[in-house]
Order: C-alpha cells, then sequence, then structure tokens
C-alpha cells in the first residue's frame, strides 16, 4: 500500500468541521506540516506540531489528525511491504523521536523530493523503483535531520543500531517485563552501555524510558480498551491495584481512573 496526498486549506476545513476518529492503522504515516499547525493526539497523548515539522506514526498506534483552519501540507502513507528496508529509528513509539523540525536549507532539498515523488505518483507509477527510491531518499533524509537533533549530535551509528533493538524488545516485551538486566542481557550489552545510549538519543535514564513506555500501553488499554482498570493492571503484571495507581500517577499526576474519564471523548 502507497499513499500520498496534498492538505490545503479546503480539506482542512472539512477535517474540522467532520474530525476523523482515532485510528490504529497497519500501516506508516509520515506528515509534513507546511503551513499553520496541528495536534495530533497519540495513544492518548496530545500532541502539538507547528509550521515546517513532520510528524512520523509508526503503525499500530492510535491516533487523531486535528487540524487549525490555515494548515497546509503533505502526506505518505505506506506499508512495510512497499520498500524493504527504512531507518526505524524515525518510527519510534516515543513522541519526541516522531517530531522532526525542519530549517530552510532542509527544507529546499525536501520540498525538490516531494515534488518529485507527487510527480512519479501522480503518474500511476506507484509501483515503479523511482517511486520506491524516492520514498528511501525522503525517509533517509528525515532520519539525518533527526540524528542531528538528539543530544549529543555525533551520536555513534552503534549507538542507534542499539536503541533500535531496544526499542524493538520493549514493543515485544513491555508487559510483561521491566527490569533492566533483562533488556541489557536480551542485547548483550551492560546495563551501563545501554544506559549511555539511552542518554545520547532520548536525554534520559533507561529505567525513565521503560516507565514511559509502559505508560504508552496504559493509556491505550485505558482508552480504548473495555477492561475494568483492575484487569489492565492484572494483564500488564502490577502486584496490586494500589501500585499500578502509584505508578500511573507519579507519571502523569492523576490516576487511571482520572484518566480514563478525562479522555472519553477521544474514543
Amino acid at each position: 500500500m502507497l499513499q500520498y496526498f496534498i492538505i490545503d486549506k479546503q480539506e482542512a476545513e472539512i477535517m474540522i468541521s467532520n474530525p476523523i476518529a482515532p485510528r490504529q492503522s497497519d500501516y506508516h504515516e509520515i506528515v509534513w506540516i507546511q503551513k499553520g499547525s496541528a495536534n495530533f493526539i497519540i495513544d492518548g497523548d496530545q500532541h502539538s506540531v507547528m509550521s515546517n515539522s513532520f510528524f512520523i506514526f509508526p503503525k499500530g498506534r492510535y491516533h487523531q489528525f486535528l487540524p487549525n483552519k490555515l494548515v497546509e501540507g503533505q502526506v505518505i502513507r505506506f506499508s512495510e511491504s512497499s520498500i524493504d528496508h527504512f531507518p526505524r529509528l524515525l518510527f519510534s513509539k516515543f513522541n519526541q523521536i516522531s517530531e522532526v523540525i525542519i530549517n530552510d536549507p532542509d527544507n529546499i532539498s525536501l520540498t525538490l523530493l516531494f515534488k518529485a515523488f507527487e510527480l512519479e505518483y501522480n503518474h500511476n507509477k506507484k509501483k515503479s523503483p523511482i517511486i520506491t527510491y524516492l520514498l528511501k531518499t525522503i525517509l533517509y533524509k528525515l532520519n539525518q535531520i533527526k540524528q542531528q537533533q538528539f543530544p549529543y549530535q555525533k551520536t555513534h551509528i552503534y549507538s542507534i543500531d542499539l536503541f533500535d533493538r531496544f526499542q524493538i524488545l520493549l514493543d515485544k516485551y513491555i508487559t510483561q517485563h521491566r527490569k533492566i538486566t533483562f533488556y541489557s542481557n536480551k542485547l548483550n550489552v551492560t546495563p551501563r552501555k545501554l544506559g549511555e545510549t539511552i542518554k545520547s538519543i532520548m536525554n534520559d535514564t533507561t529505567e525513565n524510558i521503560i516507565a514511559k513506555r509502559l505508560l504508552i500501553e496504559i493509556k491505550r488499554r485505558l482508552i480504548y480498551s473495555t477492561e475494568n482498570i483492575g484487569q489492565i493492571a492484572y494483564d500488564l503484571k502490577f502486584e496490586d491495584n494500589s501500585y499500578f495507581t502509584k505508578f500511573f500517577k507519579k507519571l502523569t499526576k492523576i490516576t487511571p481512573k482520572e484518566f480514563r474519564r478525562n479522555n472519553k471523548l477521544t474514543q
């Protein structure tokens, strides 16, 4: 699957009048906000994106697009079968990686790349090697820009690969395991090395990143499932409801019950 479309003021007004409900997609999506601004609700969190920024949605995330009436931009959606390889780092569950801010020099090159992509797409060549290469080039360009925005701009490629593998393990095991040693052993590195890698990319500790990834899963279930809070706590291996509530409130300042009540309108 490969889709491309432009968001103009008219399209934005339609989406404002008839908001698209939160959805979970089986494809990846990149959104370039070129003018105006937009809000995205992603797994229960609201994130604002200003003019000349990208926001990346990996498949599987619940999200909702809430543009303002002046927003203009471009969107590319693609399935993993569309291209054989792409930079996994961009398609993270962590919102601080998902946003890519574009400066003027990079804006020029991305504008040209998107124009070439649009021309190729509109000539019914969605399956041509050229459209695939253009999509890959756009993704790797965004990946390069994002890496320059990390806390330590000279983050080594090994660290990025290690963090990618760490994220894959989190996605697979977060509902069962949250000890740092479990993940460092799986990655065949020391907890210290894993911590240094996470610090260079996320400017945070391994313990906090594991907790934040677990929080994403909790919020998703609170909003988009009908399970009661006790069942969610049990499924996610918390000792009891009290500890579950304490964990959630420490990170969000509100209880799971309050969060679920406050987010009923996003369902």
